[in-house]
């Protein structure tokens, strides 16, 4: 659930209380106008260095992903970020899950807590946690509330969210992109050319196999930037794909001469590598770097993951991918 941003203000408190004196004539009440008491999240008592350490809490911050649900926004914890470093959220093998998970949302995402929303770099809005979210496939916690964000940002599918204060300076203001002429011809071009360089079959239909394309802009000025995913034998969700299919997801830049090229991409040939497909989640410079970090989610064949991909050396590499955690039917 999301909405526009309006302008609010802080209500006042009337009380009124039963006056001790026996002989006021007007009825014996008293109003008293009062502050408002504070947010629960202002209320937490903060655990020490050694709850922390016990329980396996992050110490640094979070990055987060909103998406919508029937319930409202959920707000499902990505990774924890220490400087340049990127750590996944792990439960301690030595510490139960009601343990991990009722210590884990006291600390990181408490009921009235409050976070900044962020798409395509730009700070957008505002979530605050309301109640609590299933854990995901791993027992981390998630949260559920409502979500509110500029009205140029309301159709956006998703969004990035760090805990207010915690969260990186924004880089300008939210504009949407659209998905220019050269980005529609360019995108299946582009697929091809990865496919074939992996020896793979080309897909009966180009549109059939395009499961996401986005525009994109991590380098300032000119044309935007693309990313896509193209599947065969597959969908762009968790699940079973077939014996021989294969992923292809690809950020490309524009050149004048050339046109759409890659400057990072990925051929996942699932009979050798097990199925592992990525798609765009969306970027944010948390390193206050000069190119942000690019999010993204695999979806795998019993749960998701993500990964991020960063401009390191002026060349865009992946620099953190998180790991499907075991499950009854194995992993992935």
């Amino acid at each position: 659930m999301r909405s526009r941003v309006s302008a609010w203000s802080v209500p006042l408190l009337i009380v009124a209380a039963s006056s001790a004196c026996d002989n006021v004539a007007w009825g014996g009440a008293d109003v008293q106008i009062v502050p408002p008491p504070p947010p629960q999240s202002a209320l937490e008592i903060e655990p020490d260095a050694r709850v922390f350490a016990e329980f396996g809490l992050p110490t640094g911050p979070l990055i987060f992903h909103l998406t919508d649900t029937e319930r409202g926004s959920q707000l499902i914890p990505i990774a924890e970020l220490s400087g340049a470093s990127i750590r996944a959220i792990r439960r301690p093998p030595d510490v139960s899950q009601q343990a991990f998970e009722s210590r884990f949302r006291e600390t990181v995402i408490p009921i009235g807590s409050q976070f900044d929303v962020f798409s395509r770099g730009a700070r957008v809005g505002t979530f605050v946690a309301q109640s609590e979210g299933p854990p995901t496939p791993c027992g981390i916690p998630t949260a559920i509330g409502p979500t509110t964000v500029v009205a140029a940002a309301v159709e956006e599918p998703e969004y990035l969210a760090f805990r207010s204060g915690l969260a990186p300076p924004a880089r300008g203001e939210f504009s949407p992109l659209q998905i220019t002429g050269p980005i529609r011809t360019y995108a299946s071009i582009v697929a091809e050319r990865l496919i074939l360089q992996a020896g793979l079959p080309r897909p009966r239909s180009w549109p059939g196999a395009q499961r996401h394309l986005a525009p994109l802009q991590i380098v300032d000025g000119g044309h935007p930037e693309m990313a896509s995913t193209y599947l065969v034998g597959d969908a762009l969700a968790v699940g079973q794909p077939q014996s021989e299919g294969y992923s292809v997801f690809y950020i490309a830049d524009y050149e004048t001469a050339r046109g759409y090229m890659p400057i990072y991409s990925e051929v996942r040939d699932y009979r050798s590598t097990g199925k592992a497909a990525p798609r765009l989640v969306d970027y944010v410079n948390w390193t206050e770097q000069e190119a942000p970090e690019i999010v993204v989610q695999v979806y795998g064949r019993e749960q998701s993951w993500y990964q991020v991909i960063s401009n390191s050396s002026g060349e865009w590499t992946k620099i953190w991918e998180g790991e499907p955690c075991a499950t009854e039917g194995g992993s992935g």
